[in-house]
């Protein structure tokens, strides 16, 4: 029950294949998780519900208008799309809902400064690692949990 009570965030990276880090109360008690359908992620964010009701908040971060001139016009709409179909699930459910801005939750990471692309992936990564080992994260998992961690670290 007393875990019920506690706000649960849930922090979505979402990209084609973007991740999801769900945290119950605090970073101590963490669960990353990746959905290749909305199917998975409703059915994910239904059981949620199901148990935390009116204590769940949702965090997706923000997608640029612009992506840069070396990522592909279809990238950056499957990425639009993606994210707003997200947004859609979480605003029917009337679950609270905020974005973070890549540039908000990236700057206090060193190394990233000219890096895009892969290079710049697996830098998050490693950050990622080296904060969460015990969490395993992936390339998938990464970005959504340093938002976390960005998170936590400005409230």
């Amino acid at each position: 029950m007393k875990d019920s009570l506690q706000v649960v965030k849930e922090f979505i990276d979402p990209g084609i294949k973007g991740g999801v880090a769900t945290v119950f109360g605090s970073l101590n008690k963490i669960k990353l998780s990746n959905f290749d359908t909305p199917t998975e992620y409703i059915e994910h964010l239904l059981e949620l519900e199901g148990i935390h009701k009116g204590f769940l908040q949702v965090y997706i971060e923000a997608v640029p208008a612009y992506c840069g001139k070396n990522i592909p016009s279809s990238s950056a709409f499957k990425l639009g799309k993606s994210c707003g179909l997200l947004e859609g699930i979480v605003r029917a459910r009337q679950i609270p809902l905020e974005f973070i801005s890549p540039k908000k939750w990236q700057a206090p990471l060193a190394g990233l400064k000219g890096l895009t692309g892969n290079p710049r992936k697996k830098a998050l990564k490693d950050h990622a690692c080296r904060l969460f080992p015990h969490l395993k994260p992936t390339l998938r998992t990464a970005d959504a949990l340093l938002m976390a961690h960005f998170h936590s670290n400005i409230n």
